[in-house]
């Protein structure tokens, strides 16, 4: 038992960047008379029906050990562990009563985290081979036993010299012969290879438990369960826990990063019932952390039914539907630009204003991606850039992608595009069936946010008169390069004299320019620069306040929705470049998000909870009180602006090409095109300077775990129905059979 128990609990505790002092052997464990439960406040009315954590639909997320590190390939937990841009893992296939998942390649590659003892290990290969097939494993670029493999299912234990091992993630390479075998299991122990188990690990953790005739869906067959999550704010962990058929010393405990463990649950129980437990997590608000279940002594336990919920708050009535609704998309616009984000020396009075008065404000809004067309493509299908075909600058949209345009006019609702961005939108047109598409640039009509809002008002007009609901699009081209020079606005930002190399009017070439070294920049250029990009966001505002103030005259403003949004940030050479498209950093991928709805509210709402451009098209048609389209990815954000008190974090994915990042509350993970990662921490370091992946192992894991998920099922997930990368629903664990 000794053994069982220390050598996972070494293996976890400082993986993820804490350190744990193990049950010794000998320790005995509590009576039941003197079973310890941490001291908890009187549990508070809590919210069963809203945003929750589900921890049996989350067992996918769940580390398991029994011996040592439990990897089941036939199970959804396995993608925790690779990472792989095109993974060579294929489906789940059963031979003589046992399932492993095929390798469709010969080669591949796991990435499972360790730490405690770097000496003498072993990795056990469970897999179904073939008479001259060949399994070889490398750790850690080290290359380990080459096996000849037998027919059928076999155990293969693969032993690992001292100081291969390594603290943190380790990287396991398998190769085999010929493609196309099973792997079942893999299981990584501490020290020489034990004696082989008669029964193989199970693939999921979850079964139906039934003690005297009371069933309960439980976690259950190992002996520690480990899961990395971010605890939400006014949070409980609720659960029953059993032990089966002799007395089970069971504890729960969670352990923030660099932080002492705290032990939530510690008692010793009879078998045969459930004891319920009510266990607050005001301590762990809004911080990353390893929650563990363990059975430390005794018997098999049984962990019923656990879920993570919120306390019970008010909710905002759901606003009747509204009548029309206008979506005003500032092209590169960032979010720090606006006093609503960030203090700034940037002047945007009516934005700011109508925010304040009864915005709803949404302070983690994520881009699809850093790029026009992929970020259009996204906001107008509620779709990533890998399901609507747009990865890129030169790709074309996927048949039948669910435009919104084209879902609202089969509502018959009137539907108008106005906007300049015809790189970005010339290729969803023919997709979007818009009633009235218009580029007034391109249609000699003018170009500028003026004539946008004019023409937007106009197409209004006519709808009203015809006795029809309308939806405008509109790409104002303002603050996108060219920064434009507007006379009595740009003064509020440039001083002095305008330096013939920027000009007026810095296009691209000039941005290229600056960016290869061929233009070379002073700090009165930089200043003008920025001062020009600067002014095109007031220009921006003043439009805006044109625009509502236009609904306002027509009546029209008590019955439309507006949305104001971007498409994507601008860089200023945070991270050596200018414009966008090169990366995924925050100024470039953070995004404003800001709501009008009549009737909603009539004070400012602010939404901590990452939102993503996918997210924007689910909340038009529920904006419009239409059935949502299960087609698009995203999930209606009104929920998140009803409730007045906190929800449950998200994990929003970005991605360009084949490079992609992952936003946590206070993290970004970044993966670029070469397979390079950095992850920053938002809170300290904002403008993400610093990688702290090194430094952070229980950050990197939790969002590697997430990446997993992100990368084997981006192209069918669907947040209304499945959950976020992040927070499975138990819809997740159902369609992927786990």
């Amino acid at each position: 038992m000794a053994r069982d128990l220390v050598a996972p609990a070494l293996f976890l505790a400082a993986t993820l960047g804490c350190q744990r002092t193990p049950v010794p052997a000998h320790a005995a464990a509590p009576s039941s008379a003197a079973s310890r439960t941490a001291a908890q406040p009187a549990a508070p009315r809590l919210d069963e029906s809203g945003p929750r954590v589900d921890l049996l639909a989350n067992r996918a997320l769940w580390h398991i050990f029994q011996r040592g590190l439990v990897i089941p390939f036939a199970g959804e937990g396995f993608r925790k562990y690779t990472q792989e841009y095109n993974s060579p893992w294929r489906g789940v296939s059963k031979l003589q009563d046992r399932a492993g998942r095929l390798l469709g390649s010969t080669a591949s590659s796991l990435r499972f985290p360790w730490d405690g003892e770097t000496g003498t290990a072993t990795v056990v290969v469970r897999i179904n081979g073939a008479v001259g097939q060949r399994l070889s494993l490398r750790l850690n670029g080290r290359p380990l036993k080459t096996a000849a493999l037998a027919s059928g299912w076999q155990t293969v234990p693969v032993s690992v010299p001292a100081g291969v091992l390594r603290v943190g993630d380790n990287d396991l390479g398998i190769a085999v012969a010929r493609k196309g075998v099973l792997v079942h299991s893999l299981e990584v122990l501490a020290g020489p290879a034990p004696e082989p188990e008669s029964a193989w690990p199970v693939s999921s953790p979850v079964i139906a438990a039934n003690l005297a005739g009371q069933e309960r869906p439980a976690l259950a067959g190992f002996r520690r369960y480990v899961i990395l999550l971010e605890v939400p704010r006014q949070s409980f962990l609720v659960l029953e826990t059993a032990a089966t058929q002799t007395p089970a010393h069971l504890r729960i405990s969670a352990r923030a990063e660099s932080e002492p463990a705290q032990v939530l649950l510690d008692e010793t129980q009879a078998p045969g019932h459930w004891q319920p437990h009510t266990l607050s997590l005001a301590a762990l608000a809004g911080k990353l952390v390893a929650l563990e279940f363990a059975v430390v002594e005794g018997g098999d336990g049984l962990w019923g039914t656990p879920r993570i919920l919120l306390t019970a708050a008010p909710s905002l009535p759901h606003p009747k539907p509204v009548h029309n609704l206008v979506l005003l998309i500032g092209d590169a616009l960032r979010a720090d630009s606006l006093a609503l984000y960030h203090q700034t020396k940037v002047l945007t009075p009516r934005i700011t204003e109508a925010g304040r008065k009864n915005g709803v404000v949404f302070l983690n809004t994520e881009a699809a991606s850093p790029s026009s067309p992929p970020s259009h493509a996204s906001i107008q299908s509620g779709t990533l850039p890998r399901v609507n075909g747009i990865l890129g600058d030169k790709a074309k949209l996927n048949p039948g992608t669910p435009m919104i345009s084209a879902v609202l006019g089969g509502e018959e609702i009137a539907t108008g595009y106005y906007g300049d961005n015809s790189f970005a939108m010339g290729r969803l047109k023919a997709a979007s069936k818009w009633t009235a598409y218009h580029q007034p640039s391109q249609e000699g009509k003018g170009g500028g946010c003026p004539t946008l809002v004019k023409l937007m008002l106009g197409f209004a007009d006519d709808q009203v008169k015809a006795g029809r609901r309308f939806f405008l699009s509109s790409i104002a081209f303002e603050p996108h390069t060219p920064y434009i020079y507007h006379q009595g606005i740009t003064e509020h930002y440039v001083k002095g004299e305008f330096d013939p190399a920027i000009g007026k009017s810095p296009d691209g070439v000039i941005l290229t320019a600056i960016v290869k070294g061929k233009l070379p920049m002073t700090p009165a250029r930089w200043q003008q620069l920025r001062g020009l990009y600067d002014g095109e966001v007031e220009y921006l505002d003043q439009c805006f306040g044109t625009l509502v103030d236009g609904l306002a005259t027509r009546g029209l403003r008590d019955d439309t929705a507006v949305i104001l949004l971007a498409d994507h940030g601008e860089g200023f050479f945070e991270h050596g470049s200018l414009g966008h498209a090169y990366g995924h950093w925050f100024e470039v991928t953070q995004v404003p998000l800001v709501l009008w709805v009549p009737g909603l509210t009539d004070k400012e709402i602010t939404v901590d909870t990452t939102a993503s451009h996918v997210d924007v098209a689910p909340t038009i048609l529920d904006l419009l009180g239409l059935p949502p389209e299960p087609r698009m990815q995203g999930q209606s954000l009104l929920p998140m602006a009803l409730r007045q008190g906190p929800w449950t974090p998200r994990v929003i994915p970005s991605e360009y090409g084949r490079s992609y990042s992952l936003r946590a509350a206070n993290l970004r993970y970044i993966v670029d095109y070469g397979g390079k990662e950095t992850l920053y921490d938002t809170v300290t370091d904002p403008i993400e300077k610093s990688d702290v992946k090194d430094q952070r192992p229980m950050a990197l894991r939790y969002l590697r775990d997430c990446a997993g998920f992100y990368l084997a099922h981006r192209s069918r997930w669907h947040m209304a129905t499945w959950g976020t990368i992040n927070n499975h629903t138990p819809e997740f664990a159902k369609a992927t059979g786990d």
